[in-house]
């Protein structure tokens, strides 16, 4: 791994969780709507249980072929998607009263997309070099209709 990519994720992972805490955690409503937790929840549990397959699927590959099971066959790179649901979703569930998403964390999302969005788009062009453009001209990058 390269020393900045390093440096770069201990300092995200630093900065956010003070930026949370700065926050407060007082500001969280913990006696949010049910329908609000109960959406968080549904979207952490597909995310996390799909961001699983996805990375049992990848461990499981033959060196150098494509992965094509589950949300595979839809995006480039699924992991990355339900990564970021997971990021949404403790967005939701971390909202001050009040507001429908924590902005801090909804800061992170928005990092997360950019930084996994670069690498989406080098991974799909390196899927096309590896297996041809038709292997993956069907495919979003990560996110579903958008990307």
């Amino acid at each position: 791994m390269w020393i900045v990519h390093w440096v770069l994720g201990l300092s995200y992972y630093l900065f956010t969780s003070v930026a949370v805490w700065v926050e407060g955690s007082g500001a969280i409503d913990y006696a949010m709507p049910f329908f609000k937790t109960l959406v968080a929840i549904v979207i952490f549990l597909y995310a996390s249980i799909n961001q699983y397959r996805c990375h049992r699927h990848l461990a499981g590959l033959k060196k150098y072929s494509l992965p094509e099971l589950g949300l595979f066959r839809y995006l480039i790179c699924p992991h990355y998607f339900c990564e970021c649901l997971v990021y949404l979703s403790l967005a939701i569930v971390a909202a001050p009263k009040g507001e429908l998403l924590n902005k801090t964390l909804l800061c992170a999302l928005a990092f997360v997309v950019v930084n996994l969005g670069v690498t989406a788009s080098g991974t799909r062009k390196w899927y096309a070099e590896k297996f041809g453009s038709r292997a993956v001209e069907t495919k979003w990058n990560m996110i579903p209709f958008i990307f």
